[in-house]
C-alpha cells in the first residue's frame, strides 16, 4: 500500500518565465526534497516588440502544453528596467516592521504614492543597534497588475515575481559557492545590459542600461556604463568595490567584452562558459549555446527559492497565497496521519489474524493428541484418585502395622474397633495406669494418627488371681 502512495504522489515541478525586449523564455525544473533542481525542459519564442496581451498568452499557452504544464507553479522573471532598486537603512528588523516601512519609503524615490507602488526587499545586513540594511525594490502596481492578468487568463494557481538580478546572483552563487568577495556580474541579454554586485552571496546593487553593438566605438559607453555602475555601488554603500567581472551572454559575446574589458579597464575580466561550469543536460544546454539571448537569470531562479519578501505581488495576493499554503499543508499532515493511522490498523489486523490462525492450528493439533492421549488421561486419573484416598487417610493395614510398633510389651490389646475416616477405638489391659498414658502419647507422636484427637475414657485398676492390671479404652475421634 505505501509503494502504491509513493507512485501516485504528483512530481513537483517549477516553471519558470521571462518577458523581455521581443523574447519570451519558459524553464521546466523539477523540484526534488534535499537536492539541487533538475532542468527538464527550455523553450524559447520570438515575440514582437509591441505584441498584445492575447498574443503573450496564446504564446504561452503553447509553450505550456509543449512542456506538458499541469496546474504548476510559476516564478516570473522582472526585467531590472521594469523596478527601481535602492539600498536603504531603517530603524527596524523584524519582518512586520520592515514590511510597513519598506512600503512607506517607497514613495521617496519614485513620483507616485505608496498605495499605486509594491516593494519587495532583501535584508543584506543588521546592527546591533536594531537597525536593518535593505536592497529595496519598487515596481509601479499597473506593471505587476498586468502580469497577474495575463497568469490569470492561463490560470496558474501559485505565481510568483521576482527581479531578474536576483536570478542572476542565484545563477552565479550556483557556480561559485565558495566565492564571498565583491564580483560584479554582467548578463548581457540582446541590446540589454544587466549588472549585478555580489558580495558574500547576497545581492548588493544592480543596475540596467542598452547597449547598441551596431554604433562606432561601443565599446566605450559600455566600458562607462560598468564604471559608472561601479561608483554609484561605492556611493551607496561605502565598501570596497568589486574589482572582478564575470560575463554571461549568448555564444561569443562574453568572449569579446572579456577582452574589451581586460584591455581597457582596470577589471579583471572572465567569460563565464556554460558547457564548463554546469552540469545542464545536453538537450537544453544545445539550446542554451545556440539562442541569441542569455538564460542565466532564468535558471538561477528555477535553481533555488526566493525569499519571500523579494516577491512582489500585492499584499493581499501574498496572504491570499500563505493562506493557501497553511490549509494545503494541513491537509497534506492530515492526509498523512490518515495514512499512517489506516497502515497501523492494518498491520494489527494483520496481527490479530496471525494469532487465531496459530490459536485454531493449536486446537487443531490438540485436538488430533487428545484422542492419542485419552486411555493415558484415565490411568493418570486412577492414579490420582488412588494417591488422594492415600492422602486423606491411613489404611487399615498401615494401622495396624503402627499399633504393632507402638504398643509396649506392658499392655495388651484386646479389643480393636476402626470406623473408617471417623472413629478409632482400642480396649486393653496394662500393668500400670503410667503405661496406658504413655501408650496414648505414643499415639498422639505417630505420623499415621496425626489427624486424630486421643482421649483416655476410662483406666480402671483390678485385680485377679494372676495379679493386679489396670482395664483401658483409647477413642481416638478423627479431626
Amino acid at each position: 500500500m505505501i509503494n502504491r502512495i509513493i507512485k501516485a504522489k504528483k512530481k513537483n515541478f517549477v516553471f519558470v518565465l521571462e518577458i523581455k525586449e521581443g523574447y519570451l523564455k519558459v524553464l521546466k525544473c523539477l523540484i526534488r526534497p534535499a537536492t539541487k533542481r533538475e532542468f527538464l525542459g527550455i523553450e524559447l519564442a520570438v515575440l514582437a516588440p509591441d505584441s498584445e496581451d492575447g498574443k503573450v498568452i496564446e504564446t504561452i499557452n503553447q509553450i505550456f502544453k509543449k512542456l506538458e504544464y499541469n496546474n504548476d507553479p510559476v516564478i516570473l522573471s522582472l526585467p531590472r528596467n521594469y523596478a527601481t532598486c535602492r539600498n536603504i537603512k531603517i530603524p527596524a528588523q523584524s519582518k512586520q516592521e520592515i514590511d510597513r516601512i519598506a512600503s512607506l519609503q517607497s514613495s521617496r524615490y519614485l513620483p507616485y504614492p505608496s498605495n499605486e507602488l509594491i516593494t519587495g526587499y532583501q535584508v543584506i545586513s543588521t546592527d546591533k543597534d536594531g537597525y536593518s540594511l535593505l536592497n529595496l525594490t519598487i515596481v509601479h502596481k499597473d506593471i505587476i497588475e498586468r502580469y497577474i492578468k495575463i497568469f490569470n487568463e492561463l490560470k496558474v494557481p501559485r505565481l510568483a515575481i521576482v527581479l531578474s538580478s536576483y536570478g542572476i546572483c542565484n545563477f552565479y552563487n550556483y557556480i561559485n559557492p565558495k566565492d564571498h568577495d565583491s564580483v560584479m556580474v554582467a548578463e548581457i541579454d540582446s541590446n540589454n545590459v544587466e549588472l549585478v554586485v555580489i558580495s558574500k552571496n547576497i545581492m548588493q546593487f544592480s543596475r540596467y542600461f542598452k547597449l547598441n553593438r551596431q554604433q562606432p566605438n561601443w565599446e566605450n559607453p559600455f566600458i562607462s556604463e560598468i564604471n559608472k555602475t561601479r561608483d554609484a555601488y561605492l556611493k551607496e554603500l561605502s565598501i570596497e568595490a568589486p574589482k572582478k567581472i564575470i560575463i554571461f551572454g549568448p555564444k561569443s559575446t562574453p568572449g569579446l567584452l572579456m577582452e574589451i574589458l581586460n584591455k581597457e579597464s582596470s577589471f579583471s575580466a572572465e567569460a563565464f562558459s556554460y558547457s564548463e561550469k554546469t552540469n545542464i543536460p545536453k538537450n537544453i544546454l544545445e539550446i542554451v549555446l545556440g539562442s541569441d539571448c542569455s538564460l542565466a537569470s532564468l535558471m538561477g531562479l528555477g535553481m533555488q527559492d526566493t525569499e519571500e519578501s523579494l516577491n512582489l505581488l500585492p499584499s493581499d495576493m501574498k496572504e491570499k497565497i500563505r493562506r493557501t499554503l497553511r490549509f494545503n499543508e494541513r491537509i497534506r499532515t492530515g492526509i498523512l496521519i490518515f495514512t499512517i493511522l489506516v497502515i497501523w490498523l492494518l498491520a494489527v489486523a494483520k496481527n490479530l489474524q496471525n494469532k487465531q490462525n496459530y490459536l485454531n492450528l493449536l486446537k487443531a493439533e490438540l485436538n488430533k493428541i487428545a484422542k492419542e492421549a485419552k486411555p493415558l488421561e484415565d490411568i493418570v486419573k486412577r492414579f490420582s484418585l488412588i494417591e488422594s484416598r492415600s492422602k486423606k487417610k491411613p489404611t487399615i493395614l498401615e494401622i495396624l502395622r503402627e499399633l504393632y510398633k507402638i504398643i509396649p510389651e506392658q499392655v495388651t490389646l484386646i479389643n480393636f474397633n476402626y470406623e473408617e475416616n471417623d472413629q478409632l477405638t482400642l480396649r486393653g489391659q496394662a500393668t500400670e495406669l503410667n503405661t496406658v498414658f504413655a501408650l496414648v502419647s505414643q499415639l498422639e507422636k505417630s505420623a499415621i494418627f496425626k489427624n486424630f484427637n486421643m482421649k483416655v475414657r476410662y483406666a480402671t485398676k483390678r485385680r485377679s488371681q494372676l495379679g493386679d492390671f489396670v482395664d483401658f479404652e483409647i477413642s481416638c475421634t478423627k479431626k
